[in-house]
């Protein structure tokens, strides 16, 4: 007889279908790109092909957009060494310093999205089914509530790592030759500094063509939403 803790299992798995497949509407939804039609086309979404695209801007002279589509890459294939090398190289050619992150950081990139969130998954069907076990068979209760926590901690791998991605989710690159930098979002106001090409910032908010930029040693201002792009594409 099935006791009355067993609906809530029946509800994890619940959500952890429902998970699966928001996530493959995400993924979806991931496989365009915002740059032009055209490039759009030819790239999609994926590591290697946003890798290229960089490489390509790289050679035409454009740091902005290869910095950008380097970071896209990145966050798909956060431990391939040419998508770092090439970004190090380009930065320093554009006399950029070395883009710093932090272990943390590092340390959420060890996998890829697409993993982290299937660990994410099949952490919450395994915690969901080891539950709804457990009632159903008893005898077994410490071996169904390892498992439990196999899936638990499979699931936590996957929350902690998008906690510290998410600060890169909301990040942006310069792509115009220069972004001045304003206190207020108003075009006539003199700018009270300026960040090179292919600088990368963090985005605070938006307003009306504008964005509230933080820079890596700190400053904040509003650029022109035109001068910068988003790391993770807005649709």
């Amino acid at each position: 007889m099935i006791s009355r803790r067993a609906p809530w299992a029946v509800l994890v798995i619940a959500v952890a279908l429902f998970t699966s497949a928001s996530h493959v509407a995400q993924a979806e939804a991931q496989a365009q790109t915002p740059m032009q039609a055209s490039a759009q086309a030819q790239a999609g979404y994926s590591a290697p092909a946003l890798y290229n695209l960089a490489n390509a801007y790289a050679r035409s002279g454009k740091p902005g957009l290869a910095i950008l589509n380097y970071e896209r890459a990145r966050l798909l294939e956060p431990n391939d060494p040419d998508i770092d090398a090439n970004s190090s190289h380009v930065r320093a050619a554009a006399g950029l310093p070395p883009e710093f992150r932090s272990r943390f950081e590092r340390m959420a990139g060890f996998a890829g999205p697409r993993i982290l969130a299937w660990a994410g998954i099949i952490g919450l069907l395994t915690a969901g089914v080891s539950m709804l076990a457990r009632q159903l068979y008893p005898r077994h209760r410490r071996k169904l509530l390892a498992s439990a926590f196999v899936g638990i901690a499979l699931l936590g791998v996957t929350i902690g790592s998008g906690i510290a991605l998410w600060p890169i989710m909301h990040e942006a690159v310069v792509i115009t030759q220069t972004a001045p930098v304003r206190v207020s979002p108003v075009p006539i106001e003199e700018p009270v500094f300026e960040l090179p090409e292919a600088t990368i910032v963090r985005m605070l908010g938006e307003h009306d063509g504008f964005v509230l930029i933080r820079t890596q040693a700190g400053r904040t201002g509003w650029a022109q939403r035109a001068n910068v792009a988003p790391v993770v594409p807005r649709h």
